[in-house]
């Protein structure tokens, strides 16, 4: 481990949360969940935002869902997962550590599930972590329910350090994947009703926040 990353995660764990108990299981269960500091990276620009309506894509065991609303009492989170066994920890995990009322897991496909989005609901936070493939449809699926000065968060946008070195790919599948994930992330960069920024942080952290509408 980078020797900067491991004095920063030491410093984050000084006081991490009963959540982040969740760790040692995913870790041995092969649970892909968010790296700490990519964790309170997130938190942060929740925090400064203030946002108070959160969608997420890709809900596995709840840790990401109950971090963000730990942030603040007043914060929803709908989160959407089609993964059945998944959903269904998940949603003991958001009991057991007494987020039911903030967090709201949603048991479905994301890609058909925006009709169990609430109708009256703006998003201050979409965050897309998902099947890495469909990202950009998620994005333009969901994008509608943004507020107008909200922020689109994409997770995993280096993917494992293969975006940005594709030759050290030797699976025909990987470097599929890796050449769906690069042209997302040239498409986020050029929108241009988006201002976009992309982030070394964890396995890389789009950033895209929604322009003004005049």
């Amino acid at each position: 481990m980078d020797k900067d990353i491991e004095y920063i995660e030491q410093l984050l764990f000084q006081n991490s949360s009963q959540i982040d108990d969740l760790r040692p299981y995913a870790a041995q269960h092969n649970v892909p969940i968010m790296d700490k500091i990519s964790t309170e990276f997130v938190k942060q620009i929740i925090r400064i935002k203030e946002a108070k309506n959160i969608l997420e894509i890709g809900t596995a065991i709840g840790y990401s869902a109950m971090h963000f609303a730990s942030c603040h009492n007043d914060i929803k989170v709908w989160t959407i997962e089609r993964n059945e066994e998944m959903y269904e920890l998940a949603a003991r995990n958001i009991k057991q550590y007494g987020f039911e009322n903030q967090v709201h897991p949603i048991f479905a496909d994301a890609l058909k599930a925006e009709k169990f989005i609430p109708n009256e609901i703006k998003f201050d936070m979409i965050f897309i972590d998902a099947a890495k493939a469909q990202s950009q449809k998620f994005f333009e699926l969901y994008e509608p329910f943004l507020k107008n000065d909200g922020v689109i968060i994409t997770d995993n946008i280096l993917y494992h350090g293969f975006v940005s070195d594709i030759d050290i790919v030797r699976s025909r599948n990987v470097r599929q994947m890796v050449k769906k994930v690069k042209n997302y992330n040239e498409w986020l960069i050029n929108r241009k009703d988006y201002k976009t920024t992309l982030m070394n942080v964890g396995d890389g952290i789009a950033i895209s926040k929604k322009e003004l509408e005049v």
